[in-house]
């Protein structure tokens, strides 16, 4: 593979861009490029040949696609996904996400398959081991390459946060009012592909997208849209997979934290409808930490139980306000208690040690409702019905007995009030039926055996936990009656407690009439009014607004009719709506005399505060709350279909083990049946086969008497045979042999001939050389002689350098050895002279010795009468003298001895220097 390669695809990729007739097909090129993938992989320069492809993509796309991307998109972009095999990561993140991918993904009218590539493309760059090129071998061209990988995930990460529409943003959301529909699009469309990426990449590099999550939660102000890609991502099917790997990841404590010390009740919303999605998930995929994570799970129950509302600073002012409005708003702002503390009240200190910065405010409005606890309580209690029982009557020895340190910068006795705890949970207790676990454990031996749905699937654990709850279980038992029979002739009446909350209801009808958010939609129930039914057109309050939520979470039936103009009116007073043709001529007449009441009113209220030139502050507010409440049916909406997706697959597998119940008794009369006639063919089979038996005894005594008579016929046909076997052995053998001397002999034949035609070739070639050949042998001998002549003296001179060297050689050895001979002799005559004078001194000794002996024998003879100690005296002087005198004579003789030696000595050095003792070490 060359550089031609690289120009003739990327000659037929402008073609194809430029539509030219001798263009070949895009399926064509697209083979070719994978023709090159495959070539390119097995190359040993692909370094080179993808720098080389990519400058030519450059150009391509800087002189045709560059000033018209994207009717040329799909071409390109199949082009570059073809190449993602080979395609370095470095050049997708630095080149041709901002040239090509990134107007892709914001692009609402391209084809799916294109925007399909783009992200392909996307994930590809995002994956550090499986874009690496030729060059990225070694570990320090990975590191980079990791941490370039990294930087591109953190760049996806903060344009989904910074880039992307924003719903928790007022300014986006006014911004968003302010675009055309195509630029509404473009930002929709550039949200959900990158969200879509992000969503992918978590699926496959789950940790690493984790970890990202994980570092931009420490910021509050993108935590609401973090928490918007975490449900997305949680809600994934595949997500199953890599539930253990969140489940133990530092991500899940900062979840809890934020449910925990975060104010925003709409991110503490939207978290706690992750958390129940993962209760079921975690249940099933990462059980051990589950149960881990449970006492901090109840901390946000109790959390969650005594929220503090936040009051509004400065309410919505309404416009013709109407005392059923009043009435409504204050129905739903009230609660039980009637001392309740409101978000206003100064939040518990968070510990010194817990790194936490608390979301305050998400949306400037109106006051907010609390998280609703119900969902996530009912996960809790069907998975853990004991310890949730047991938190909610004694929270604080709960938590002791657990020893769960206070998250708080103060003990659990100060932090958590434990009567308002058992008051909010008495209704969320009375709407659930009792747990079977409750009767048949405790909570230690809860978390210890082993878990009684361990067998079960998600979608088990989901249909489980819904039917705890007391309206879905009086639905299923309502279900499980015949057609007409009342439910109190099986159940009895139930108690009070028992019947279920009749919020819904009560809201349903609250919001039949109430408008629907900004879109000004009015809803009725279908069951209970009909078209002529409807009401007059009411005045938008925020109380109308979630009862309208409240009502489309109800699930009943509703009718959307033609909106009113009054909600419009209210916030954009200069802005005319046109009303439908829809409604009747009086409808139409009363609306409008409502609508220049409410016109006139709202635009009295907003003057005031439209002379700086702002937005008005109802206005501001009102979008706030359309802005939460939009936010939390979204999340509402995911969770319900994330609950409706799993209770399918509940069902479906219902359905299964129902069909198969009902079929399994037919299945078993058949077997029965069967298992009659098996019984009758049994016994006659057995009849058949006594007599098979007696006829196979006598076929037997037949068939061994032939057998012996067949045994003796083929005894005598195999000696036949083997005779013949032999005999025809012997002839192939003989053939054979005569066939390999034919052919050996034909062979030999051929080369003879062979060789016979090769030597007249050389003797006709070599007829002229012979001619010259006694003058060529002449020389020869002459250059022999020469050269036999020049050795003889070359070997002489040889001869005599080595004679020469040797006699170098011995010549310095004879000195060497002449002047060690020299040295040895000086130094025998000095020691010779030192020993004669030691044997002068000695014998002068001796003669000394010897007088003072005679002298003592004098002494003797003459003083008879010395004592006997004298005696003594002189005696051990002579037993001294003589052993002195000895060790003389000793050393006398000694040197005596050693002057014969060096005369010896000198003697041998005199006539052989060779044969010297002295002198061999030396020479050598």
């Amino acid at each position: 593979m060359s550089s031609s390669t690289i120009s003739e695809l990327c000659a037929q990729l402008r073609l194809l861009l430029d539509s030219a007739p001798e263009a070949i097909s895009l399926n064509e090129l697209l083979a070719r490029v994978d023709t090159f993938v495959l070539e390119c992989s097995s190359s040993s320069d692909s370094s080179v040949l993808l720098h080389q492809l990519e400058d030519e993509l450059q150009a391509i796309y800087d002189d045709v696609v560059g000033h018209a991307l994207f009717p040329q998109a799909d071409i390109f972009l199949a082009f570059l996904y073809h190449l993602r095999p080979v395609l370095p990561a470095s050049s997708i993140i630095s080149t041709w996400f901002d040239l090509v991918l990134r107007p892709t993904l914001r692009e609402p009218k391209l084809p799916l398959p294109a925007v399909n590539y783009a992200k392909e493309l996307i994930i590809s760059a995002l994956d550090p081991g499986g874009n690496s090129s030729a060059t990225e071998e070694d570990s320090a061209e990975a590191d980079k390459q990791k941490e370039r990988v990294g930087d591109f995930r953190r760049r996806l990460m903060d344009l989904y946060l910074l880039d992307a529409f924003n719903e928790s943003s007022g300014d986006d959301v006014l911004e968003w009012a302010e675009l055309d529909e195509e630029q509404r699009e473009k930002k929709a469309c550039w949200k959900a592909n990158l969200e879509d990426v992000l969503v992918r990449v978590a699926l496959e590099r789950p940790q690493d997208f984790l970890t990202e999550l994980y570092h931009c939660f420490v910021l509050p102000s993108t935590r609401l849209q973090l928490l918007i890609l975490l449900n997305a991502y949680v809600s994934q099917p595949a997500f199953v997979d890599n539930a253990h790997v969140l489940a133990s990841h530092p991500l899940m404590t900062s979840l809890l934290h934020s449910l925990t010390f975060d104010n925003s009740s709409t991110v503490c919303t939207i978290a706690l409808t992750v958390l129940i999605k993962l209760l079921p998930i975690f249940a099933v995929k990462a059980c051990a930490q589950l149960k881990r994570l449970l006492p901090h799970l109840l901390i946000v129950l109790a959390r969650i139980l005594c929220w503090k509302e936040r009051q509004s600073s400065s309410p919505i002012i309404p416009v013709l306000p109407d005392p059923e409005d009043e009435d409504e708003e204050d129905a739903l702002a009230s609660d039980d208690d009637e001392d309740v503390e409101r978000e206003g009240s100064r939040p518990l200190p968070i510990r010194e040690d817990i790194e936490w910065e608390r979301l305050e405010l998400t949306f400037d409005g109106p006051a907010s409702k609390a998280p609703s606890p119900d969902r996530y309580f009912t996960f809790l209690y069907y998975l853990f019905p004991c310890n949730t029982i047991r938190f909610l009557r004694y929270p604080v020895r709960y938590l002791t007995d657990n020893e769960v340190d206070s998250l708080y910068a103060m003990e659990w006795e100060d932090a958590l009030d434990e009567d308002k705890i058992r008051s909010k949970s008495e209704p969320l207790l009375r709407r659930h039926v009792l747990h079977p676990l409750l009767i048949w454990r405790e909570a230690k031996e809860e978390l210890e055996q082993p878990d009684f749905w361990e067998t079960y699937g998600i979608p088990g654990i989901v249909g489980g936990a819904t039917m705890l709850e007391v309206h879905n279980a009086a639905l299923g038992l309502r279900q499980q009656l015949p057609s007409g029979a009342p439910l109190g002739a099986v159940s009895g009446t139930p108690p009070p407690i028992s019947r279920p909350v009749s919020v819904i209801e009560s809201a349903t009808e609250t919001a039949s009439s109430a408008p629907l958010s900004s879109s000004l939609e009015t809803v009725h129930p279908g069951a209970e009014a009909g078209p002529s039914s409807a009401p007059a057109v009411r005045k938008i309050s925020l109380a109308d607004m979630v009862a309208t939520s409240v009502a489309l979470k109800s699930g009943m039936d509703i009718e959307i009719v033609d909106p009113s103009p009054a909600w419009s009116a209210v916030l954009f007073p200069a802005q005319a709506r046109s009303r439908s043709t829809s409604r009747t001529k009086s409808d139409s007449a009363q609306s409008a005399e409502q609508t220049d009441a409410s016109s006139m009113h709202a635009q009295s209220i907003s003057e005031s505060q439209q002379e700086d030139g702002g937005l008005p502050r109802h206005v501001a507010q009102a979008i706030s709350a359309l802005q939460r409440e939009v936010l939390l049916l979204k999340t509402d909406l995911n969770l319900e279909l994330w609950t409706a997706r799993e209770n399918v697959k509940h069902i479906g597998r219902l359905y299964n083990d129902r069909v198969l119940s009902r079929t399994e008794e037919v299945e078993r009369q058949g077997l029965h049946n069967k298992l009659k006639e098996y019984k009758h063919t049994v016994i006659r089979l057995r009849q058949e086969l006594e007599k098979a038996k007696e006829q196979a005894l006598a076929a037997r005594t037949r068939y061994t008497d032939w057998n012996r008579e067949l045994q003796d016929r083929i005894s005598g046909l195999r000696t036949e045979k083997k005779t013949w076997t032999t005999e025809a052995a012997a002839m192939r053998a003989a053939e054979k042999e005569a066939k390999d001397t034919f052919a050996a002999q034909g062979r030999l034949l051929a080369d003879a001939n062979k060789l016979v035609f090769q030597l007249e070739t050389r003797i006709k070639e070599n007829a002229h050389k012979v001619d010259r050949l006694h003058d060529y042998e002449t020389q020869i001998d002459q250059l022999i002689t020469l050269q036999r002549l020049w050795e003889a003296d070359v070997h002489k001179i040889n001869n005599s350098k080595e004679y020469l060297a040797a006699f170098t050689s011995k010549y310095r050895k004879m000195e060497l050895r002449l002047h060690a001979t020299e040295q040895a002799q000086i130094q025998m005559q000095q020691e010779a002279a030192a020993q004669r004078q030691k044997i002068l001194e000695l014998s002068n000794t001796i003669k000394l010795y010897q007088k003072e002996l005679e002298a003592a024998r004098r002494r003797d003879t003459l003083g008879t009468s010395v004592g006997e100690e004298e005696y003594r005296r002189l005696q051990d002087t002579t037993e001294r003298l003589r052993r002195q005198n000895d060790e003389l004579r000793e050393e006398i003789e000694e040197v005596n001895a050693m002057v014969e030696l060096l005369k010896g000595r000198q003697g041998l050095v005199v006539s052989s220097p060779r044969s010297s003792p002295v002198l061999g070490p030396v020479a050598g």
